[in-house]
């Protein structure tokens, strides 16, 4: 294939200041890894200094480091990946055969998602497989309780790594994988591992898309998880706001009109957007054997991918949501309400 229509896989690795997320990536950037991977790395502040201390990383580096990404990076994204792709189409730069983005820790994943996702030239050249979020065992509580990019982060990632382990005690770690799965039952979790090869795996391994982890949320559920029951407040940049952040299971026995449920879902995510963190589904669609899967964050939808058959013998549709400040039940009640008015209507 030629490479001017190469479809290149993109890893989003996010994390906390200092949770170590370019160790990561120095550690995993060696030998044959290196020279077939591009790295776009963003940073807080006025010089960059990460793509120095990711040390003798044979890349092409990318600095982008004018501000906080989740405020300004979309537009410099979008032109450092069309230059990047339009580089090795000439043969400036050696044909790289996947991307990672580093983020700043003070970034929220959204906007650079909704770069990867939305934006017609870059999804036509790029697609965006796997987002790690690396979390430092060591301050995760306190970041949990003062910065909402870390709970944003939390939230919108497939994959999580735990880091510093090894400063801490088994009985804090399993705590704290816990406390994480709360947040995002969705999310891989992992421990910190020293192998090159489990790391490489954990770095570009694709993100599971199957609907083992949504079964496993309504299993873990049973309705409704929430957090911050006990009054937690969050330091944000303006002022400060309560924790409120729940993981809600809806099922709906009867199969899905696509064109009904894709109306009400867009309309769902054009209100509430900003409070629907992240979003999984298993859909039964009316005149289809095979399953849907729905995965979205936040106003961005992910393309639906279709199973080759169902997991088990339910044919019921299973919409999970992780939400901040809206109910589950909102949620299905504005549904059924949709439906209703529609058959009215008719």
């Amino acid at each position: 294939m030629s490479l001017a229509y190469d479809i290149i896989p993109v890893t989003l690795v996010t994390g906390f200041l200092g949770s170590g997320k370019s160790t990561l990536l120095a550690d995993v950037l060696t030998g044959d890894a290196a020279r077939d991977t591009a790295v776009l790395v963003n940073e807080f502040g006025e010089v960059g200094l990460d793509h120095l201390l990711m040390g003798e990383v044979d890349t092409q580096t990318v600095l982008l480091d004018n501000g906080c990404v989740c405020c300004s990076i979309r537009g410099e994204l979008k032109d450092a990946l069309a230059g990047l792709f339009s580089k090795r189409a000439r043969g400036d730069v050696p044909p790289f055969s996947r991307v990672v983005i580093e983020t700043t820790g003070l970034a929220t994943p959204a906007p650079i998602i909704a770069t990867l996702l939305a934006d017609l030239v870059i999804r036509s050249h790029y697609e965006l497989k796997v987002t790690i979020t690396v979390v430092d065992a060591l301050n995760a509580d306190a970041q949990r309780a003062r910065y909402p990019e870390w709970l944003a982060q939390i939230s919108a990632t497939d994959r999580i790594m735990i880091s510093k382990g090894d400063l801490t005690t088994a009985p804090h770690i399993d705590a704290l994988k816990q406390s994480l799965r709360t947040i995002n039952p969705f999310a891989e979790i992992v421990e910190r591992n020293s192998s090159p090869d489990a790391l490489r795996e954990l770095l570009f391994k694709p993100a599971r898309f199957a609907p083992d982890s949504v079964q496993s949320v309504c299993e873990i559920g049973a309705g409704t998880v929430r957090l911050g029951k006990g009054g937690g407040r969050l330091a944000h940049r303006v002022d400060f706001e309560r924790s409120d952040i729940v993981s809600s299971c809806i099922r709906i026995e009867d199969p899905l009109d696509w064109q009904v449920f894709t109306l009400w879902f867009t309309m769902l995510l054009n209100r509430h957007g900003d409070k629907i963190l992240r979003v999984k589904g298993l859909l039964a669609l009316e005149g289809a054997d095979r399953p849907a899967v729905l995965h979205a964050v936040q106003h961005l939808v992910h393309p639906v991918l279709h199973l080759e058959e169902w997991p088990d013998a339910s044919r019921a549709s299973t919409l999970v949501f992780i939400t901040e400040g809206l109910d589950g039940a909102v949620i299905e009640a504005s549904y059924r309400r949709f439906c209703a008015a529609l058959k009215v209507a008719a």
